[in-house]
């Protein structure tokens, strides 16, 4: 039984964006998400996860269901200093067994497992936000990094148009050796910037492969910036009430409650009903049917059962402080991530605002230089000031975005669902209801799911 999420923040972020007119080879924000989604590895595995978390609950609940056993056996026998014939010796029996009371443990069990099912769902959530944010990441830093490359090319390739021109100038007098070195020695580390900033760029890029499952290739802009809530109040409130890692955290703790209640009830009597059908043929072929009840009491068992209960209810503790420790740290990812967003704003505007400035330097002492009152040093210090207002804006708008998203993931809503990717989230329900369909019982794991979920919703 999935959660409803009941906020709306998000739900936008790539609305329309298939009806962009783009190139086939084109990749958007939009598909590399759902490339994640669908093939991520990692994902993968805690989907597996989850689905090996399911067979608990019927194991679980097994220990109110029959038994039934074959046995046999087979043996010659013959005496040494016997003339007579070799005796054969045939033995068969079929025997059940039906516990009809226990003390509450198969029960306690059950809801134990389910609710361990309940905190694997979401932490399956919780992998899939962190893979749909890491995707997202790893195509902003692609983006990010394509920039850098292209304003270091460009400013190779500016400073190779001024050398040419100042050794031109040199050969007819008009400027000192000393001016050809300085623009030489700029051109050789704006090479430097730019072997650097290639190497970023494919970094950036193998991480994308890894993540995303694809190449990088013609990534298109990204769309605008999701939602967001109007105050750090109300994203922890939100954060607190939809987090996965939270309701998962709880889910565990409510699963070592019931793990308290099943180690108490081991002390309790179990009632069983038996019965079984025996064949033998010594001395002659019998065929014999038994039914019978039969009790047990624990008495003394060396300590272990009060060891187990004392044992369930520290781990009852240590998850108790976990749920507290997820909690806070959900809350500090909050504020952090809202802290970045107003970071990353403020350094938009300062570099547009640089950018600007630069521009209008640049422009200026680039015709100062043409009329000899500056030097080439002051139009390469005026260039460089511009190439860098121009990576910090690139640099702050892909902090911006990925802020952004982190924020809606600390929130619990970095989903399929609520990012509108256009696909079928993964539904655990198919799996659950297949195994419990296989286990050839009228226990019902789903209702029992149910009913656990809607104390949460």
């Amino acid at each position: 039984m999935p959660f409803k999420i009941k906020a709306t923040y998000g739900v936008t972020i790539l609305a329309g964006l298939a009806l962009l007119p783009i190139e086939a080879s084109a990749v958007t924000l939009h598909e590399a998400l759902v490339q994640a989604y669908r093939t991520n590895p990692t994902l993968e595995s805690s989907r597996a996860s989850l689905r090996a978390q399911d067979e608990t609950v019927v194991q679980a609940g097994a220990g109110m269901r029959p038994t039934v056993t074959a046995s046999g056996s087979a043996a010659v026998s013959q005496a040494l200093d016997s003339v007579v014939p070799p005796a054969d010796t045939l033995r068969a029996s079929l025997d059940a067994r039906l516990t009809i009371f226990d003390g509450g443990r198969t029960a306690e069990a059950v809801n134990a497992a389910a609710n361990m099912v309940f905190a694997a769902r979401e932490n399956l959530k919780a992998s899939s936000q962190s893979t749909l944010l890491s995707a997202a990441t790893a195509y902003l830093d692609v983006r990010r990094d394509q920039k850098f490359l292209a304003l270091s090319q460009n400013e190779v390739n500016v400073n190779q148009q001024q050398l040419k021109a100042m050794e031109d100038r040199f050969a007819v007098g008009a400027v000192t050796r000393t001016e050809v070195a300085l623009v030489q020695a700029r051109l050789a580390a704006t090479k430097t910037s730019l072997a650097a900033s290639s190497g970023r760029l494919a970094l950036s890029q193998e991480i994308y492969r890894a993540v995303v499952g694809a190449e990088p290739t013609n990534l298109q802009p990204t769309p605008a910036l999701p939602r967001l809530p109007n105050s750090l109040a109300e994203a922890e409130s939100i954060a607190m009430r939809e987090h996965p890692s939270i309701r998962a955290a709880r889910f565990s703790e409510k699963a070592a409650e019931h793990d308290v209640e099943r180690a108490r009830s081991a002390v309790s009597p179990t009632v069983s009903l038996t019965g079984s059908l025996a064949y033998s043929n010594t001395p002659v072929d019998v065929v014999g049917a038994t039914v019978g009840v039969a009790g047990q009491v624990p008495i003394y068992n060396g300590g272990v059962l009060s060891s187990s209960m004392r044992s369930a209810a520290q781990a009852l503790e240590g998850r108790k402080a976990t749920t507290q420790n997820v909690m806070r740290q959900i809350r500090q990812a909050t504020a952090s991530s809202w802290a970045n967003i107003r970071v990353a704003r403020a350094s938009i505007v300062a570099a547009n605002l640089q950018i600007e400035a630069s521009q209008i330097a640049y422009n200026g002492i680039l015709e100062e230089t043409r009329l000899g009152s500056r030097t080439t040093l002051d139009l390469l210090d005026a260039e460089q000031e511009l190439l860098s207002a121009k990576s910090n804006l690139a640099s702050a708008q892909r902090d911006e975005y990925v802020a952004a998203l982190n924020l809606l993931s600390s929130m619990g809503l970095l989903t399929v669902e609520n990012l509108d990717l256009g696909i079928p989230a993964y539904d655990p329900e198919v799996n659950f209801n297949e195994v419990t369909k296989q286990s050839g019982s009228t226990f019902s794991g789903s209702k029992i799911l149910d009913a656990i979920g809607d104390r949460w919703e």
